[in-house]
């Protein structure tokens, strides 16, 4: 008895599944079956799991954030800057006569040498506001042409930041400098507002000039050694 071939076939799509069994001269069945999509009903048709998706992104991206903090927390106790790894987590005051916010210190230590526990406060400012990054020179192009979202706005806010740095009569050294000089009241970005907005390079050029200063002021937590640094 000579063996049939069976051929089958398949055309899946978001809302149905066609399909159809051929041998080698006819079709021997077909069919379609057809179910509701995965989408949103309206125009924008997103996917039904878009809000779960981005909530467990937005969990694990605190919970990251959270784990590097505590990291940097432990390192700073360990260096004997603070006392408690947890002073941060808790929100708790470092010292009662310190009145100045870490934005403040960030400007005092360009030219004052900072004590432990303000140099702590730096740091920790600084790494927990590491601002905006983008991985590719794709990416940050992608979110320039996004001129009416919130893509367009970021990228605006940091050429805008970028062009106050450079202002000419200004001489701003840092970010921290020229955000207390151009906006006293507020340094940081609110109701997605983006005209504070840093980069995280801009960021790590005040970093390292940081522990420039502090290191010939006499710092002995900026010396080159010091895993801080």
């Amino acid at each position: 008895m000579e063996q049939q071939t069976l051929i089958f076939g398949f055309d899946i799509g978001i809302a149905s599944v066609g399909w159809a069994v051929l041998d080698d001269k006819h079709i021997l069945d077909l069919g379609i079956r057809r179910f509701d999509k995965a989408e949103t009903a309206d125009k924008e048709g997103e996917p039904l799991n878009l809000a779960r998706r981005t909530a467990r992104l937005a969990r694990h991206r605190l919970q990251h954030r959270k784990w590097r903090l505590m990291k940097l927390a432990r390192l700073l106790k360990r260096e004997g800057l603070i006392d408690d790894a947890r002073l941060f987590a808790k929100g708790l005051k470092l010292h009662k006569d310190d009145k100045a916010t870490a934005w403040e210190l960030r400007r005092k230590g360009l030219d004052n040498l900072l004590t432990p526990q303000q140099w702590a406060r730096v740091i920790y400012h600084l790494a927990k506001h590491r601002g905006f990054y983008w991985a590719s020179k794709a990416e940050e192009a992608a979110m320039g042409k996004d001129t009416k979202g919130e893509g367009g706005k970021v990228t605006k806010g940091l050429q805008a930041s970028e062009e106050r740095m450079r202002k000419e009569g200004k001489n701003y050294r840092s970010a921290a400098e020229m955000l207390l000089g151009e906006f006293p009241e507020a340094q940081r970005n609110k109701d997605k507002q983006y005209d504070k907005a840093l980069s995280r390079i801009l960021l790590g050029e005040e970093l390292a000039l940081l522990f420039q200063h502090q290191r010939a002021l006499g710092n002995p937590h900026a010396t080159s050694g010091s895993r801080a640094c």
